[in-house]
């Protein structure tokens, strides 16, 4: 099958933007909101201006049904739009699902008797709303989980076309792939890890504290745990470095990367800080050729700056900001404890999977991909320097773009692996297979080993003070005072 990559390329980026849209009309006043839409929709006109459409790549049929097949089973069980068993982080996406749809906006809420604004990345939430929102809630899930379906099919393609491999083989391991926490799971339960294991599955738990040994609290989550536990989350990580990675290395083209990649602000500002430093080595790489055009350099800061403004209303003053090696003394902590820890965390987390990958590679790399491996390797090593938040979203977030490429290149080097090495990425595989084992087999068991569509009632729906009660609901709400708030957004009635 010929597949047209352009007309990909396009309906990506239309994907990324469309939420911008809605967010525009719904949240700026209509003198700010028309203009941005026309600036917008003249963004996507000239990146779509830029493209062949007569390309065309060969993909085998067979792969991609089998890749299709294996992506829907996936998102099937992930709890998105009500399919599947939901985790407790799935409990926000609800809420938002039903206020958005339910409530005027820009989204108002009464905190310790004063106004205030909804103020979070919408990239997720709002198409639904905005589409079907008018046929109710129910209809809205059903419309969210095959939005999520599309979304991570299509970043799943821009990453499978990166390894230039079979894209049903890439997508089978990209969602088995994590990290190593068997060992961390024998050494506290001992003989108990397997049963341990298995209660894991039947009563939805998860493992990625468990390097961390409860001392410090870092957090890289596996493949399947991203998609699980913060969906909103992962499709701008895949679409992010799918498409930095496809600009750079395949096509060569980076002359609207920059217009692109601003547009994942209004997904995830954390992701987006992860993929950064992915953009700059793209920009280097490519020596800035033909990124300095109108597009760029006018449209993508302006509806950036909005975008901006309005995420950085709400006040982070009470979130936890520290470096993570600090003084635990009070716990009976040592300095030393802590740096052991974050060693441990590292090689389980990382290093075990990134040495045997360099060893098999090494000889291999194509042009630029070994200084991109040993980049991702080193912003994992640094990003759990730093914490941010209660349950440190620094760490976990931030790191999804490096751990999306580690996985890519895990895939390479197993498909390039011969005998010996074959074997030993094949048992690393199998032991970073215990995260994606637990999400999937435990929904499918919740589910009643079949796919079906039960999202929560709207009576069991929680508001969102509601659901901030174990944290601050100023990480989710602006005061109505903010340069945003005050300046552009539109104004409700007293």
């Amino acid at each position: 099958m010929r597949i047209p990559i352009s007309i990909l390329k396009v309906l990506t980026v239309c994907y990324i933007s469309f939420a911008l849209f809605p967010f525009f009309l719904g949240w700026t006043e209509l003198k700010f909101g028309i203009p941005l839409c026309v600036l917008l929709l003249y963004g996507i006109f000239n990146y779509s201006k830029s493209l062949d459409f007569n390309i065309k790549e060969y993909f085998s049929v067979k792969s991609i049904l089998l890749a299709a097949l294996v992506i829907f089973i996936w998102v099937a069980f992930s709890g998105a739009g009500g399919m599947g068993y939901q985790y407790s982080d799935i409990f926000k996406s609800n809420t938002l699902v039903l206020e958005l749809t339910q409530k005027p906006w820009p989204l108002e809420y009464e905190v310790d008797g004063e106004r205030m604004f909804l103020s979070h990345y919408l990239g997720y939430y709002l198409p639904g709303p905005a589409l079907v929102g008018f046929l109710g809630y129910k209809v809205v899930q059903l419309f969210h989980f095959f939005y999520t379906l599309l979304g991570i099919s299509l970043g799943m393609f821009w990453l499978g076309r990166f390894t230039k491999q079979n894209l049903s083989s890439f997508a089978l391991f990209f969602i088995l792939f994590g990290g190593i926490s068997t060992f961390a799971l024998f050494s506290k339960y001992g003989l108990e890890a397997f049963p341990q294991l298995w209660d894991r599955v039947i009563n939805h738990g998860y493992l990625f504290w468990l390097n961390s040994k409860e001392v410090i609290p870092l957090n890289y989550m596996a493949i399947n745990d991203m998609l699980y536990w913060t969906p909103q989350h992962v499709i701008p990580s895949l679409f992010g470095i799918g498409l930095l990675l496809n600009d750079t290395f395949i096509d060569k083209d980076i002359r609207f990367t920059p217009f692109t990649i601003s547009l994942l602000a209004i997904w995830s500002p954390l992701v987006l800080v992860g993929i950064l430093p992915f953009f700059l080595f793209s920009l280097f790489y490519m020596r800035f050729k033909g990124i300095w055009n109108f597009t760029n350099l006018f449209i993508a800061p302006v509806i950036f700056g909005v975008v901006a403004v309005f995420l950085l209303a709400i006040e982070s003053g009470e979130l936890v900001k520290n470096f993570i090696i600090t003084d635990l003394s009070e716990k009976g902590i040592s300095v030393f404890q802590q740096l052991y820890v974050y060693a441990h965390f590292l090689f389980f987390e990382v290093l075990i999977w990134a040495i045997p990958i360099y060893l098999v590679l090494r000889n291999r790399f194509e042009k630029g991909n070994k200084k991109l491996f040993l980049f991702a390797v080193l912003l994992l090593v640094t990003i759990p320097l730093y914490r941010f938040g209660l349950w440190n979203d620094w760490c976990n977030r931030v790191s999804m773009p490096a751990l999306v490429v580690l996985a890519i290149f895990a895939f390479k080097a197993f498909s390039e692996a011969k005998r010996v090495n074959k074997w030993i990425l094949g048992v690393l595989f199998v032991l970073g297979t215990h995260a994606a084992t637990i999400g999937i087999v435990g929904s499918f068991i919740e589910s009643g080993y079949k796919i079906n569509f039960h999202p929560p009632e709207e009576s069991q729906v929680l508001s969102l003070p509601e659901i901030c009660v174990g944290y601050p609901i100023t990480q989710f709400v602006a005061h109505e005072d903010t340069f945003f708030f005050k300046y552009l957004a539109k104004k409700p009635n007293k």
